[in-house]
Parts: C-alpha cells; structure tokens; sequence
C-alpha cells in the first residue's frame, strides 16, 4: 500500500513547482490529505500532457510554499494563502482546485475534494464584491479522493452519486479515487452518468494513473475541440 512519503513524493513530482521540490504545505499532514494533494497533481499532468502548463496560484500571493487545505473551505478563504492552478487549452480557462465547496442545484453546499472548473467564475466568487461560492454550472469535473487502510464503504459510492446529481447536468467527469476498492461499487457505478470508479488509483499503480490522466485529457479536448 502506498505510504505518506509515497504519496509526498508523487506530489513533489506532479506538483513541479517551480522553486523545486519541497515547496508544498499540508495543512494537515495525513494521508487522507495527502492523497487529495495527490489526485490534485494528477490533474495537473493531465493538462501538461495536453501541451499547456498549469500557473500555480496562491488566494493572498505567491505559492511558496503552495498550501493544500486541511479542510474543507470557501474558494474565496483567505485563513491562509491557499494554493490553485490555471491552465488556459483553446482560450478556455480553467482552474484547479482541493478542498473548496460548490453551491449546488439545490442551493444546498457540497466540498469537492478535487475539482475541475472554469476560471472566469472562480475569479468572479473570489471578487472581494462578491465572495461567493461557486455554482453548480461552473463545475467541469470533480472528484471524491478516499485513502483507507482497508476495503472502501458502500455508502461513500451512494453519497458520492447524490452529491453529483445535485450538481446538475454540466458536470462532465466525477469519479470515486481510491487506494482501496469495494467490488459492489464498481457495479453500482456502471450506469451512465454515475461517477467513474478510479480503484486502485495511487502511485505505486502507473496503469492506473495513466487512466485517470487519459480520461481526463479526452474530456477536455471534446469540450475544446483542442
């Protein structure tokens, strides 16, 4: 099983920051944490592999370190200088994000462990006139990020699947990553539209991440037409 260093590591890698290794904080230095951070940087070599190269960001200034949330917050929170990436593919801007929280269709807040949306619409809730959540519409993928020592639970792939239809029609790709697996679950995520279940899904599987970043890739040149 990967380890908090195997996956400190991966980050370090994914991340390439541009002052070198090291230059990452964990709020909260655990594996469930790190593992978001993780599947984060996996975001980020996906739109490298696209031929475009992801800004790193801090909400206050620049990233040094580039701080991933301990918990769940605003996108607009500024308790520490909390780090997201940019990347523009065919004039689309998108950005990058752990740990922030979506207004759903329902009016009712969900946290994203890692997300996918467009840049335009993180800036306008980041607006010191605004400092608002961001909508359900703006969301392009989000993901629920589980390490755990043992088999997954069979009630996470429910609550996962509600809070994805809550999040409207838009969405283009959800997925449950996992180190771990729960055979019920990949049945259970089989039918269209469901999340797509990343099992397995940790640095010490290159397959596996491969997948990940593919899927990743061929949603946003379809929806670019890059």
């Amino acid at each position: 099983m990967a380890t908090l260093p195997d996956l400190e590591n991966a980050i370090d890698a994914l991340l390439d920051h541009p002052l070198g290794i090291g230059q990452f904080q964990l709020v909260r230095r655990a594996e469930e944490k790190a593992y978001e951070a993780y599947v984060f940087g996996l975001c980020l070599r996906a739109a490298r592999e696209l031929g475009v190269t992801p800004v790193l960001r801090g909400i206050t200034g620049a990233p040094t370190p580039f701080v991933f949330r301990g918990a769940p917050g605003q996108i607009h929170s500024r308790g520490r200088n909390y780090g997201y990436a940019e990347f523009t593919l065919n004039r689309q801007e998108f950005e990058v994000h752990a740990g922030v929280e979506f207004r759903g269709t329902s009016s009712m807040t969900h946290e994203l462990d890692v997300c996918i949306m467009r840049a335009p619409d993180a800036r306008v809730c980041r607006n010191p006139q605004s400092l608002d959540d961001p909508h359900a519409a703006c969301l392009v993928g989000g993901w629920e990020c589980k390490f755990y020592a043992g088999n997954l639970q069979k009630g996470l792939g429910r609550a996962f699947v509600g809070l994805i239809d809550d999040m409207g029609s838009n969405v283009r790709l959800s997925g449950l990553c996992s180190n771990s697996v729960h055979p019920q679950l990949l049945d259970y995520f089989q039918p269209q539209r469901r999340p797509h279940p990343h099992f397995r899904l940790t640095p010490l599987e290159p397959s596996n991440e491969d997948i990940f970043v593919n899927q990743i890739k061929g949603e946003l040149k379809k929806m670019t037409a890059a």
